[in-house]
C-alpha cells in the first residue's frame, strides 16, 4: 500500500522545475485516512486503477507535475486541486498545498463528466479540518 509520505525536499514557493513535496494522506481526527480506506477499496475492485492512482501521488512529489492533464485546480479560492488518473474509468483525487507538503484527502471514480460537488466538499471540510488542528 501506498504510504501517503515520501523523503522530498523543501518547497521553494513556485511550482515548477526542482520544487520537491512531501505527499501526505490527510488523517481525521481518529486518525482515519479517508483517501487510503478508498485506494484499498478500489485495489480490490480495479487493481489497475489502483496503480495508476499510486502512480499519479509519487508524480506529485515533483511540482513540474502540477499542470494539465494531470492536475487541475477546481476550487480556486480554497485552492484545491484535483489529480486525474486513467482511459476509460478516471479516477479522482482532491489534495491541497501547504508548505512543502502535498495533502491528499479524498477520491472518487467519475461517473459523470462533470465534477462531483459531493466530493469536492468533502475535500473543502477535510482541508478545514486539516488547517484547525496545524495552524
Amino acid at each position: 500500500m501506498y504510504c501517503g509520505a515520501g523523503n522530498s525536499g523543501p518547497a521553494r514557493g513556485v511550482v515548477g522545475v526542482g520544487v520537491e513535496y512531501r505527499v501526505t494522506f490527510y488523517r481525521t481526527a481518529n486518525g482515519d485516512k479517508p483517501l487510503g480506506a478508498w485506494v484499498n477499496e478500489l485495489k480490490q475492485q480495479q487493481p489497475i486503477l489502483a496503480d495508476l492512482v499510486r502512480a499519479g501521488l509519487d508524480k506529485l512529489r515533483d511540482g513540474a507535475q502540477h499542470r494539465p492533464k494531470l492536475v487541475e485546480l477546481v476550487d480556486r479560492n480554497r485552492r484545491i486541486y484535483e489529480m486525474r488518473v486513467g482511459n476509460a474509468n478516471i479516477a479522482r483525487v482532491f489534495f491541497f498545498r501547504e508548505g512543502d507538503q502535498v495533502i491528499a484527502t479524498n477520491g472518487y471514480v467519475k461517473r459523470r463528466n462533470q465534477l462531483d460537488q459531493g466530493e469536492l466538499e468533502r475535500a473543502r471540510r477535510y482541508q478545514d479540518e486539516w488547517k484547525e488542528r496545524n495552524p
